[in-house]
């Protein structure tokens, strides 16, 4: 008899996978944890069916690494955490994670010419070796991940054609735009040999605000870094 293929496939979709590392992220960002105490960040009591199926789902999209009984956050889920939904960046890192999970990948060869239903999926599952609760919690976490991908695609922001120009009159000095604030808002401006950064942010920010705004600057640094080749 052949035996089910759960082990294979993440067993709870993208979006949800997302969630749940965040809630790994708030509260240790990306230090090495045990296992047991991952499966605690997740809101389990430890280790356990449940617990380990969610662990094992959030491994096989890339969203949590290590090796033996060490795990921590990876640099995937950061950039999918990090970025705006709708932003090019968290779309490409959702579409790295989506494409982890190597039964997804066959799926999407296998029916990539036309749309497959559910109940098509389930019994081509079912003949690869898939029980029918495995087949039915694969073609359902398959149909969640597809539909956050469609989901990111519809958040980008539309491409617009650029407004024209106005021409200035040959005599004409250019006119220097005003720096202007926002009130309630602070500007900081650092100026650099390849030109000016400039952050605007509130002035009053939460606790939580700041250490959101802080992991964001964490990351651009390090991709900063890694492009200027330090």
């Amino acid at each position: 008899m052949s035996r089910s293929r759960s082990p294979n496939y993440p067993q709870i979709g993208l979006k949800e996978a997302i969630q749940r590392v965040s809630s790994v992220y708030k509260r240790d960002y990306q230090a090495s944890l045990t296992r047991d105490l991952a499966a605690e960040r997740l809101g389990y009591s430890g280790l356990n069916g449940k617990s380990l199926a969610v662990l094992a789902a959030l491994g096989k999209f890339g969203l949590l690494e290590g090796r033996g009984e060490e795990t921590r956050v990876s640099d995937l889920a950061v950039r999918i955490l990090a970025f705006p939904p709708g932003s090019p960046e968290r779309r490409a890192a959702i579409e790295e994670a989506a494409g982890r999970p190597e039964l997804f990948v066959e799926l999407d060869q296998r029916f990539s010419r036309a749309p497959a239903s559910d109940a098509a999926l389930r019994a081509w599952l079912i003949t690869r070796g898939f029980i029918p609760p495995a087949a039915e919690a694969a073609v359902r976490a398959y149909r969640e991940t597809r539909q956050l991908l469609e989901a990111e695609g519809e958040a980008a922001p539309q491409a617009t054609s650029p407004l024209p120009v106005p021409q200035l009159p040959e005599t004409a000095e250019p006119a220097e735009a005003p720096s202007k604030v926002v009130a309630g808002t602070r500007r900081a401006v650092f100026g650099l040999a390849e030109g000016e950064v400039v952050i605007t942010a509130p002035v009053f920010l939460s606790a939580e605000s700041v250490n959101d705004l802080q992991d964001y600057l964490d990351v651009f640094m390090k991709r900063a870094r890694r492009e200027a080749g330090l």
